[in-house]
């Protein structure tokens, strides 16, 4: 049986560029979406409707995997959203929101895939940000709950060595997708497209095992943008 994967948030932008190169070479990926599901025209892509914020959810995606494949060799965390205003301006419910997601959500879908990961090893790459690495002025909130996720994979690539499970954290400067469509001032030329962030996440993904990756930084040539 063929090499496994999971992409949350796999099919829009980022995500779904990861998704269909990891199919390119030659994994099995279940892509999941909070969205109403759709065939994606590739019996190598299977599309899982899937709430990060439900643990409901996240163990029924995890059954069905285990049901199908029996194992899974890569978990990738690609699911976030994010609240860019000044501090001050920020409501609780959008701190909640944020932390739901980007953090707990992806706790949550970690946890639920250990045992299937533990079957024969794999990789856990979880999508950060060059937030992590520099001060960007009205991203506190999104900057906080990507440092969370970054203090969580370093301490799990360690507790998960012995099982052969490594964790890499990918920080990504700014990447161009359609949220950047309308706004003024950013050009598609100076970010990454989301085709490049796809080719290092397969790196990571058919690297063999004796190797860790645990931190990588990709960014435009200019920088953070």
């Amino acid at each position: 049986m063929g090499k496994t994967a999971i992409v949350i948030g796999g099919l829009k932008g980022i995500g779904r560029a990861i998704s269909q190169d990891l199919v390119h070479h030659g994994f099995t990926v279940y892509a999941t979406t909070r969205e109403e599901v759709a065939d994606t025209g590739s019996e190598h892509l299977i599309p899982l409707q899937l709430d990060v914020t439900s643990e409901e959810d996240v163990e029924i995606a995890m059954n069905q995997i285990g049901k199908d494949r029996l194992s899974l060799d890569v978990l990738v965390n690609n699911a976030g959203v994010g609240v860019f205003k000044a501090f001050e301006e920020i409501t609780t419910q959008e701190w909640e929101n944020v932390f739901k997601t980007n953090v707990l959500g992806i706790l949550q879908c970690t946890q639920k895939a250990f045992p299937l990961l533990r079957q024969r090893g794999g990789r856990i790459i979880n999508v950060s940000s060059i937030a992590t690495e520099r001060k960007l002025p009205f991203n506190t909130v999104y900057a906080a709950s990507k440092h969370a996720l970054r203090g969580f994979g370093g301490v799990l690539g360690e507790e998960w060595a012995p099982y052969h499970i490594f964790t890499t954290n990918l920080h990504l400067g700014a990447t161009y997708t359609d949220i950047w469509k309308d706004a003024e001032g950013f050009s598609a030329e100076d970010m990454l497209h989301v085709d490049d962030v796809a080719r290092v996440v397969s790196f990571i993904a058919t690297t063999p095992l004796h190797v860790r990756i645990d931190d990588i930084t990709v960014t435009p040539p200019k920088g953070v943008l």
